[in-house]
């Protein structure tokens, strides 16, 4: 009661000391107050006349009358500017309205690993399933590729339809003139899908590279293409560091050379550090001589931390015995 009347008091009283003794301050403010709000409400109404309805009654053509409500829906979408268009941050907001995509999925496409490259998504949805996709189906039915691996070629390598069927069948007959037998090819396209947009130029480079640097033949240089095709499709580069690092560094001659690549393949598409750091360890700690890690190069991409896991339980068992002219050998790499 005291607070309410109190408040009462100082209001009249404010007001009363405002209008008695600033009696020209209160009439200015009053106009002030009129004439602003007089042109506020002349500009909205000047906006709303100007300005259009927020929504219209989408005008349909008469084309239209066949149309269910969700396909008249997804016309007006269409006709949005691209501003007002959903934001799509996946391929899988298309698969129901893009064949292509739709049939890809039926396959066992992994459509998801594109959504990182935004020209893989662009081509993909530019795609005809006449035009591009069922000749390429046929392509590979041709030339033996099984029907399962289908999906993991286009997976891997969706750039294929850029190329003509032209083009591609000038890499496969190159294959063919180099002597690949068919089987061959149909395991380097299904171990490395993107030797498909390769062409017969770099192929050829890269193939004779191998045969000149490692002294292959040519059934040899066959053998290790179809065992590690990726030796292929990777640069050059990663190979001859690895080739440099073994000779210079790891002191394997020409001739060992040779033979960890016909023994191991995939040596030649690792970088040379982790081999490096493996080598170090085998040699120094494990005391495995170079022969010994010649006959089984593998070890030389396993993790550094299994070998020193391996190594230390071993030890724990009082099993550490290399050598195979001894009692109680053990093979380190069987280990694995």
């Amino acid at each position: 009661m005291f607070r309410s009347a109190f408040r009462h008091f100082s209001s009249e009283y404010f007001k009363k000391m405002v209008v008695h003794k600033n009696p020209d301050i209160s009439v200015q403010s009053k106009n002030f107050a009129k004439n602003f709000l007089k042109k506020k409400s002349e500009i909205i109404k000047k906006e709303i006349s100007v300005s259009e309805p927020l929504w219209k009654e989408p005008q349909l053509d008469d084309n239209d009358d066949d149309l269910t409500e969700e396909q008249q829906m997804e016309k007006q979408i269409q006709k949005l500017e691209p501003s007002s268009r959903p934001v799509v941050y996946n391929l899988s907001y298309y698969v129901n309205k893009n064949p292509v995509l739709r049939t890809f999925v039926q396959m066992g496409v992994f459509i998801r690993k594109w959504d990182k490259d935004p020209s893989v998504a662009k081509l993909v949805l530019s795609l005809d399933l006449d035009k591009n996709v069922k000749p390429f189906l046929v392509f590979l039915h041709d030339i033996g590729v099984p029907s399962e691996n289908h999906a993991f070629i286009i997976t891997k390598n969706p750039a294929v339809f850029q190329d003509s069927l032209q083009d591609l069948n000038n890499r496969i007959e190159y294959l063919k003139s180099k002597k690949f037998s068919k089987e061959d090819i149909v395991k380097i396209l299904c171990k490395a899908p993107k030797w498909l947009s390769l062409n017969v130029q770099e192929v050829d480079t890269r193939l004779g590279w191998f045969q000149k640097e490692f002294g292959l033949t040519g059934a040899e240089l066959r053998e290790v293409v179809t065992e590690r095709p990726k030796l292929v499709t990777l640069p050059t580069s990663i190979a001859h560091k690895v080739k440099f690092g073994i000779t210079d560094f790891l002191d394997y001659s020409p001739e060992s050379l040779k033979s960890l690549l016909l023994i191991y393949p995939k040596l030649f598409t690792k970088k040379f550090e982790q081999i490096e750091a493996n080598f170090i360890f085998l040699t120094q700690v494990a005391k495995l001589t170079h022969q010994d890690i010649q006959l089984f190069p593998s070890v030389l991409v396993y993790p550094l931390q299994t070998l020193k896991a391996r190594f230390a339980f071993l030890k724990f068992l009082d099993r550490i015995q290399f050598d195979p002219t001894k009692a109680n050998f053990v093979r380190f790499t069987e280990c694995f």
